[in-house]
Order: C-alpha cells, then sequence, then structure tokens
C-alpha cells in the first residue's frame, strides 16, 4: 500500500483537514481464493504473484492504523470489479475490496529523538550562559 499525499479535499496531508483515499483489499477467505486463487492462478486475470496475502488487510485494521495517526475515517464502501465488463462498481459488501476515506483531524506529535532534546538543552545552556555569569558553571557540567 502506498500513500501519496496529493493535498485532496481540504488540504495536504499534513495539515488539520487533509484528506486520503486508500483503496486496498481486504484480508478474507473469499478475497484469497478470488483474488489470488482465481484472478492469478485459475483465471489468469492478473500476472502470477501480483497479490501478497500477507498485504492484505482488513478494514478494521486499517482503521486502526489511521486512528492512531491521526487520521478519522469518514467512509469505508467496498468495490466490486467485473472481469466481464472491465467495470469497478461501488458496493456496501466490503470483502473484496474497499475503499477508506480518511480525513486529518489534528496536528500530530511525534516524539523527539534524544538528539534534538540534547542540542535544545545545549542551547539553552549557552544562552542562559551569555547573559549570566553562572550559566559559565552549568555549561561546565
Amino acid at each position: 500500500m502506498k500513500i501519496l499525499d496529493v493535498g485532496c479535499g481540504g488540504g495536504l496531508l499534513t495539515e488539520p483537514g487533509g484528506s486520503l483515499f486508500i483503496t486496498t483489499i481486504n484480508k478474507t477467505q473469499l478475497s484469497y481464493a478470488l483474488g489470488i486463487v482465481f484472478s492469478e492462478l485459475i483465471a489468469g486475470i492478473v500476472p502470477k504473484g501480483t497479490h501478497t496475502w500477507e498485504k492484505f488487510v482488513s478494514p478494521e485494521t486499517l482503521e486502526s492504523i489511521l486512528e492512531s495517526n491521526g487520521l478519522s475515517v469518514q467512509t469505508v464502501i467496498g468495490m466490486l470489479y467485473n472481469p466481464f465488463s472491465g467495470y469497478w462498481h461501488w458496493s456496501e459488501n466490503t470483502s473484496l475490496n474497499y475503499v477508506a476515506h480518511s480525513v486529518k483531524s489534528r496536528v500530530q506529535e511525534y516524539p523527539m529523538s534524544a538528539e534534538f532534546v540534547l542540542k535544545r538543552e545545549t542551547e539553552e545552556l549557552q544562552a542562559t550562559a551569555c547573559t549570566n555569569p553562572a550559566g559559565h558553571e552549568e555549561l561546565k557540567k
């Protein structure tokens, strides 16, 4: 699954209100049977090895991943492919393919690296040392 930040909807994904659309395959027995066994091995609709079962993800797992990264899931809807017509159709059934739309709900806070924290503390001590003679002693420690 690749994510491309294209600035859909309210803005870039890094901004509150930015939208993210993901289309993927559900991790079900039906999707294995149709997505790998039928479409790759029997019908040859897609080349063998196109799909990797371990990379399939359920809507619940995807929703958990998105929410833990500051996105709020707005919609999850199924998609069905008709190999005879060559067209995709929307469906209430998410057991095969589905699309999820989520919106950046808050600014994601990333933990600061130890290197960044140490650099910031050193800069603060140096600033104190310049304005306060007692700061020189603290900087030596």
